[in-house]
């Protein structure tokens, strides 16, 4: 299957929803949280298409410092330079769940956070992702009491990661 990359735009919204429902069902993020995401760092929000659909996406954006931001909330303004990214999401719709794709989006994400001089990716696995994320080079953080409550938003199983770009 081929697929071609390119950075999202704010009329993806309904498509980035859709997929996100098919991946995370339980975790699906209200279309504010996602819409601002998408118009706060259009930059660092890439997806996969095909046959010019989208079906496969993954959210990103600068981040002041390794704590993840809360879930399911619009985010505060967003720092123009940082040397820390999270990695907010990514998913893949039924069709592009193989072949290797999940890998080539983030890798497009990484070769941009060097060029962005940043220093280090942050991300919170979730629905027993921890496997996939550390066969990317992430990870698991020793997370800090004081982010408990923040972690137990994303669910039970919730583990920030971590890597150097």
């Amino acid at each position: 299957m081929v697929f071609s990359l390119r950075r999202l735009r704010d009329d993806d919204l309904h498509a980035v929803l859709r997929i996100q429902d098919s991946a995370y069902p339980e975790l699906a993020e209200s279309s504010l949280a996602i819409a601002d995401r998408l118009q706060q760092a259009p930059q660092w929000c890439w997806g996969a298409e095909q046959h010019g659909q989208l079906c496969a996406y993954l959210l990103s954006h600068p981040w002041p410092a390794t704590a993840p931001p809360p879930w399911n909330t619009p985010l505060p303004r967003l720092p123009r330079h940082s040397t820390h990214l999270y990695i907010h999401d990514l998913a893949l719709g039924p069709q592009a769940r193989s072949g290797g794709l999940a890998r080539r989006l983030i890798n497009t994400v990484l070769q941009q956070a060097r060029h962005a001089r940043i220093d280090e990716v942050n991300l919170v696995a979730v629905q027993s992702s921890t496997g996939f994320w550390q066969r990317q080079g992430f990870h698991i953080m020793r997370t800090p009491a004081a982010l408990d409550s923040t972690l137990a938003s994303y669910g039970d199983d919730a583990r920030l990661m971590w890597r150097r770009v």
